[in-house]
């Protein structure tokens, strides 16, 4: 019997009385994406989540107005798993994701630009000794280091998603799809690259990404309702996530209350490594 089929077995769904997302498995397996999980680690692989990150010299430590960043994980290449689809990221090198100290920003505002920073690197993390806090971080943002191992995960798209949303799933059902879509996290923290974001707030992300890096702000209304917007929303299709960070107790990461963080970048800016067009949206319930 496979692990669906143990979640959502047919005794359950006879005591109940009332079917259950079984009889739409078949269906909800055709969406899944595969991800790269950030899974703890026993070993000490470059890959972490918190610490201090293994820049390379030449690097300056990332800044916006004149403050530096918080250091968020790093991510070795060479360690994803053969055979998954990179997306255009190269076979060795490395990652880094910085952030706003003060989590000011969320994304929806053009000038938040800046606020997040992914640098990506082909020095190996083993060349490099681990950077001394700088001037002007508090400790409070030195999150505690977290070794992770990359795992191969298959994600699910949200409940909101439109080709999720034909099924009209029942209150039963649409409770076990969430817990379908959590469960591959084996309820540890939802770290992954790539796959189906885990939206705590709207799915429309890429849409947003798409028009707040065109200009449009997107905190209210107003920006959706641009006569860009129509103009530019085709483009939403272009975005990928390439990491989302969730919040963790163990790195003494909370992310606004309870939420997550979600980098995005364009296929584009991918496959040409230009990690500095990157777009991140803070969610939080």
């Amino acid at each position: 019997m496979s692990f669906l089929r143990r979640l959502f077995g047919r005794s359950k769904r006879s005591t109940q009385g009332e079917r259950g997302v079984e009889e739409h498995l078949d269906y909800l397996k055709t969406l899944r994406r595969p991800a790269i999980a950030l899974s703890p680690s026993v070993e000490k692989p470059l890959s972490r989540i918190g610490g201090l990150p293994s820049l390379p010299e030449s690097v300056p430590w990332p800044e916006w107005k004149g403050a530096p960043l918080a250091f968020l994980c790093q991510v070795d290449l060479s360690e994803i798993p053969e055979g998954f689809d990179r997306h255009g990221l190269p076979r060795s090198g490395m990652l880094y994701f910085f952030y706003n100290q003060e989590q000011e920003t969320w994304g929806f505002d053009p000038n938040d630009k800046g606020s997040w920073q992914v640098v990506c690197t082909t020095t190996p993390a083993t060349d490099n000794a681990p950077r001394s806090v700088p001037k002007g971080l508090s400790k409070d943002y030195v999150y505690t280091e977290k070794p992770v191992a990359l795992t191969f995960v298959e994600t699910y798209p949200d409940w909101q998603d439109e080709r999720v949303a034909v099924l009209n799933l029942s209150d039963k059902q649409g409770n076990e799809y969430a817990y379908l879509c959590s469960a591959v996290f084996q309820g540890r923290p939802a770290h992954h690259l790539f796959g189906h974001p885990s939206p705590v707030q709207g799915n429309d992300m890429d849409l947003e990404c798409q028009l707040a890096s065109h200009g449009l702000y997107c905190g209210d209304a107003s920006g959706y309702s641009d006569q860009r917007a129509k103009e530019l929303e085709p483009g939403r299709r272009e975005w990928v996530l390439l990491l989302q960070l969730d919040s963790d107790d163990d790195a003494g990461m909370m992310w606004g209350d309870c939420g997550m963080l979600y980098f995005w970048i364009r296929r584009e800016d991918l496959n040409e490594r230009r990690f500095a067009n990157c777009w991140m949206i803070l969610q939080c319930s």
